[in-house]
């Protein structure tokens, strides 16, 4: 909620078009593909809603929908990732664990990163 009501997501983070906010009581606002920057969203926030659902971008690598348990959901591999395996391999085999290894790497970039933002692992 923090994020979204300071217009400013974490390092290598963007917030997208994408949210849900939430009452105690439930009552529920969704935007989608809808710019967050207008009035209406610190309207909401300083009503008592808290986003429950956020569009974000990591490193213009992997856009996902982060929940309020945590959770990433619709998670996918932008261009810029499939464009750095294209060319490399010989038959579609091939071209799979290479895919595969760059996702599971950036997908591990990508949980370190938002470990941090969320203030760190908990010992």
């Amino acid at each position: 909620t923090g994020w979204l009501a300071d217009s400013e997501a974490p390092a290598r983070f963007s917030i997208d078009q994408d949210t849900e906010l939430q009452s105690a009581e439930h009552a529920t606002v969704r935007y989608a593909k809808h710019a967050l920057d207008g009035d209406d969203i610190p309207s909401h926030i300083a009503s008592g809603k808290i986003v429950t659902r956020l569009g974000m971008t990591w490193a213009d690598k992997i856009s996902f929908v982060l929940t309020d348990k945590l959770q990433l959901k619709r998670v996918c591999f932008l261009d810029i990732l499939k464009e750095a395996s294209e060319g490399q391999a010989e038959n579609e085999q091939e071209r799979f664990d290479i895919d595969f290894t760059l996702m599971t790497g950036e997908v591990a970039n990508l949980l370190h990163d938002l470990l941090q933002a969320l203030g760190g692992e908990v010992v």
